[in-house]
């Protein structure tokens, strides 16, 4: 082989030498390249998925605060419904309140018997709600109850009932209210109808009764303000009924001294 062989062989071998050093830098600056991409494509992974993580939990804590949110409002419905039970317990309770002091007030405000029977027979009717009633007075030799007012029942029927027959009769003698809802004496048969018979009473001493035999269609059955409305009857309107009969008497007296006194100035 000659020079010039030697020389190309040589130039040759030089050539491929420095194209396989590049190429093998050039590899390995890829490969480095490849090697920070993916470095960086695992750091953006990394950061992704914690990102991920605090959108599950904001998302978790959402859902926390909207369930804590609906069980509130579910709270605050209840406590508004309560507050509106107690607000019209209030009301009526109020109203209730009105009513007792104006009929208290109606019964106090007249010495007039027949008005003083006409506001008990409109607690009666209006407010505890029967239209079906008697009132009695116990006669001047305590013997019986006389009937001095009714509405809607046969009055012949009640005129006279002697202390302790039947249930108005026994109400009378034991100054204890017959309530029919609870049962307070023994039932007899001719006094089924009767729902309440309550003792006007002074005191101990009863001077009366009113009963009630029935009550409106549209009430099913007596309430507080019933029971207070009852309370009123035995004590205001017996005192009512007892100063009204007083002043009732002191009339005819009066009108019996002014008739003995013409008789007396013409003799």
């Amino acid at each position: 082989m000659d020079e010039k062989e030697k020389e190309a062989r040589g130039s040759y071998v030089h050539r491929v030498r420095e194209e396989t050093h590049r190429f093998a830098n050039d590899l390995m600056a890829e490969n480095e390249k490849l090697r920070s991409r993916v470095a960086s494509a695992e750091s953006d992974k990394v950061r992704a998925q914690e990102q991920l993580l605090a959108l599950q939990e904001e998302v978790e804590r959402d859902r926390r605060e909207h369930v804590q949110l609906q069980q509130r409002l579910v709270e605050i419905e209840v406590e508004n419904q309560s507050f509106s039970e107690r607000f019209l317990e209030v009301e009526q309770n109020n109203s209730n309140l009105a009513n007792l002091y104006v009929v208290s007030y109606r019964l106090h405000g007249t010495l007039d018997r027949s008005e003083v029977l006409l506001v008990i027979e409109e607690i009666v009717i209006n407010l505890i709600g029967s239209e079906e009633l008697a009132v009695f007075e116990v006669d001047e030799q305590g013997s019986s109850l006389d009937l001095v007012s009714s509405f809607g029942i046969d009055a012949e029927k009640y005129r006279h009932i002697p202390l302790g027959s039947g249930l108005i009769g026994q109400v009378a003698v034991e100054g204890r209210p017959y309530i029919a809802e609870r049962r307070a004496f023994e039932k007899l048969s001719q006094d089924d109808h009767l729902i309440a018979c309550i003792p006007l009473k002074l005191g101990d001493r009863v001077t009366g009764a009113v009963a009630m035999f029935s009550l409106l269609p549209q009430k099913s059955g007596l309430g507080s303000l019933d029971y207070e409305l009852f309370d009123l009857l035995a004590t205001h309107a017996a005192m009512a009924l007892y100063c009204s009969g007083i002043q009732e008497r002191m009339k005819v007296v009066a009108n019996e001294n002014e008739r003995m006194k013409l008789q007396v100035e013409l003799v």
